[in-house]
Formats: C-alpha cells, sequence, structure tokens
C-alpha cells in the first residue's frame, strides 16, 4: 500500500478531493485515501468484495462503475481496467463524471511487456516461496513466458489502455515495477500472511535493481488522463 499511495499521491488534487475508485476490492485502498481526508467513494460489482470495503469503513456502492452517476475530481482504477467488458465505454463515462480539470488516474500494469527474464523472475520467485512454505500457488515448471501470455492475453493490454486514456484527455504515464506484486499468482494463497510484506519488499528490491540494470523491464503502469471539459 505504501508504495501505490506514493505513486498516486503526486497525481491526486490536494484533500479533501472526491474521489471515486473504480474496482475498489476489499477497500484497502479506499480506506488509506480516507485517512488521508480524502472523500471516497467505492465501487465494485462483486457482492463480497463491496461488503468487505464496507466493513473497512468505506462509502461503497454495490454495481458496475457504468451505473454509478455524480460528479468527482478524480476516478481511480488500479489494478482493475484491465478487466474491462468494454474498455472505450468505461474509460467515456468515467470521464464524463468528471468536473472540469478532473483526473482519471489508473494504476496498471502491461502484461505484454513481460519478457523472457521477467517472466523467469516472477514464476522462479513464487517457485522459491513455495517451496519455503511460505506461499501456495501454481509456478510453470517449463516455458514461463508461454504460461505468463496464456494466463494474460485475455487481458488488455497497457498499450490498449494508454490508447484509451489518452483519447479521453491529456495523458502523463510513469512505469513502475510491477512484478513483485504477482508472485502470488491468481488465486495464490499466503500460508504466513504477516511475512508477506516482508517478503514482497524483498522482491521490489530485487525487480528495481534488475530495471535499474536494464535485465528487467518496468511492466507497472501509473498514468493520469486530465479531463479539461
Amino acid at each position: 500500500m505504501p508504495h501505490t499511495l506514493a505513486h498516486l499521491t503526486p497525481l491526486l488534487p490536494p484533500a479533501p478531493a472526491r474521489i471515486l475508485e473504480a474496482g475498489c476490492g476489499r477497500g484497502a485502498l479506499a480506506a488509506a485515501l480516507t485517512e488521508l481526508g480524502h472523500q471516497v467513494t467505492g465501487v465494485d460489482r462483486n457482492a463480497e468484495m463491496a461488503a468487505a470495503a464496507r466493513e473497512r469503513g468505506v462509502d461503497v456502492i454495490h454495481a458496475d462503475v457504468l451505473d454509478v452517476t455524480g460528479e468527482y475530481d478524480v476516478v481511480l482504477f488500479t489494478r482493475s481496467l484491465h478487466h474491462a467488458d468494454d474498455l472505450d465505454a468505461i474509460v467515456t463515462h468515467a470521464a464524463s463524471l468528471l468536473k472540469p480539470g478532473g483526473r482519471i488516474v489508473v494504476e496498471e500494469f502491461g502484461w505484454e511487456r513481460v519478457d523472457q527474464a521477467a517472466a523467469e523472475f516472477a514464476y522462479d520467485n513464487a517457485a522459491l516461496l513455495v517451496a519455503a512454505g511460505l506461499l501456495d500457488t501454481e509456478t510453470p515448471e517449463t516455458d514461463p513466458l508461454g504460461t505468463w501470455t496464456g494466463n494474460h492475453d485475455r487481458l488488455h493490454r497497457g498499450t490498449t489502455m494508454l490508447a484509451a486514456l489518452a483519447s479521453a484527455g491529456e495523458l502523463t504515464t510513469v512505469d513502475t515495477p510491477m512484478l513483485w506484486r504477482m508472485v502470488d499468482g491468481r488465486g495464490g494463497r499466503w500460508l504466513d500472511p504477516g511475512r508477506a510484506p516482508a517478503v514482497l519488499a524483498a522482491l521490489r528490491a530485487a525487480e528495481q535493481r534488475r530495471i535499474t540494470a536494464g535485465t528487467l523491464p518496468r511492466a507497472g503502469i501509473v498514468a493520469s488522463a486530465l479531463i479539461s471539459s
């Protein structure tokens, strides 16, 4: 969470900004932004997720973002836009919810940026955590890049999401590390959750060192589209 806040905070207006988080999940980020003084509304079409966010004290709408009305300073998508059924329609609707000068802010990953070295980094570290008894997830025995592509090619590419945002407003982007967030895989389970933050911090530092050395790509994307009218 601190790393997400560090990337997002420079893109947000001063508190108290009216923020709609689309696909808020269990509400951890929405709750953190509320603690910073923002007026946050979460929306999630998954009833279980919406209920969990509500238990955190988040103001939550159980609905599809396309059904949301109102006016906001920011519409925020954190690793949810890649699942959009109709990407252009959702970005267009998000822009319609913003006051002039508002922003669509996105934290995402470009799965197509992952190369052989990046796939090996993600899956090899996951396999080590499984062997250490810290994580329960599936890892490929062969062809890590093929497995990665097969697991993600149903999602929107980073380039596609950025193009949709650019069509809505003035686009700015920052590339970030992201593989460290994804070692637990889809549906993975930490067997010792208390140790997960330290493990993920070490993986993030290892990924950043390799990015700096030029041996890993930056798979993460933080983007902002400024809506002028």
